[in-house]
């Protein structure tokens, strides 16, 4: 028998009915041991990324090029030329490939006329962070060179939200133009899971297990090791970065280092909004829930607001 705590309460009576659907279709084995974790990436990287959904190539424009090796859909509204360009980056404990459910969030942003970027990166145990950062960061420069008038923002979930901030360092430290602003959704800011209430959260989270999350984190570090700022932006300096706005549900088992990120936001004076929603899980925002779609609406005025800030700055 499930029970409910006071904030699951607070969901929606679908939502609780998601989750519950999430539990007993054991979500969470997908990263449940080492090995589990391995077998379960390898047979969903086989499948590959899902492409464009039908009901995104019929409301938006959808390309298809390739950059820096890299399988890249840009999808753009049909009737109004775009106001600002998303760089999206997926999740998925850098082991999982694009699934059906990112196109989801994309078309909400094409309908506030957002243009997205989506690059199919690859994924560990055969690459690591090394390998696929600078290829993310030549995605970004090829739009802003297509038109550099229009300002880009960098947005991505769970090891996706890692990887956005991760670009957003090396920008800074390579001296390069900063975007607009990094939107970090569910973000996986330590990649040790090294907080004490990572173990608590677990029992609520229908998502994530953090034994299968710590292999993935070491395998995608490489030489590097999980602490590097670049795979653990919790450790980073983050002075001189653009806004920072990150989403997190209060049953993510990736919620504890939040804190320690804006402990050091505060220190090193970074503009960082935290946006906590109760009683939500790991990358709610993607799911066809009502919080979900109510996320997605905020997701798009925040992107065109950071894209507004900048032409006025």
């Amino acid at each position: 028998m499930v029970r409910w705590d006071r904030d699951e309460r607070r969901a929606t009576l679908y939502t609780r009915a998601y989750m519950l659907g999430m539990w007993l279709s054991r979500d969470k084995r997908a990263f449940e041991g080492a090995d589990q974790t391995l077998r379960i990436a390898r047979k969903r990287q086989r499948s590959g990324d899902a492409p464009p959904t039908w009901l995104t190539r019929l409301t938006a424009t959808v390309s298809t090029g390739e950059v820096a090796g890299m399988k890249v859909w840009t999808v753009g509204p049909r009737r109004r030329r775009p106001a600002a360009r998303v760089l999206y980056v997926h999740g998925g404990g850098y082991v999982h490939p694009l699934s059906a459910d990112y196109w989801r969030l994309v078309r909400s942003l094409c309908r506030a006329a957002v243009e997205v970027v989506v690059p199919a990166y690859p994924l560990a145990p055969e690459a690591t962070v090394d390998d696929v950062l600078p290829r993310l960061l030549d995605v970004l420069a090829r739009g802003s060179d297509a038109d550099p008038e229009l300002p880009s923002v960098l947005m991505g979930d769970s090891a996706g939200g890692a990887l956005v901030i991760a670009m957003a360092l090396r920008l800074r430290d390579l001296g390069r133009p900063l975007p607009a602003g990094v939107v970090a959704l569910s973000p996986w800011l330590d990649a040790t899971l090294d907080e004490d209430a990572v173990g608590d959260l677990e029992a609520s989270d229908p998502m994530l297990a953090e034994s299968g999350l710590r292999a993935a984190g070491r395998w995608w570090s490489g030489l590097n090791g999980p602490v590097h700022p670049y795979v653990s932006p919790v450790q980073a300096n983050l002075e001189g970065l653009p806004p920072l706005d990150v989403f997190i549900g209060s049953h993510d088992i990736l919620r504890p280092a939040i804190d320690a990120f804006a402990d050091r936001a505060r220190v090193h004076g970074a503009d960082l909004h935290v946006h906590e929603t109760p009683a939500m899980f790991h990358v709610w925002m993607t799911r066809a829930i009502p919080e979900g779609r109510r996320t997605r609406r905020e997701l798009a005025r925040l992107v065109l607001l950071r894209a507004a800030d900048l032409h006025e700055s």
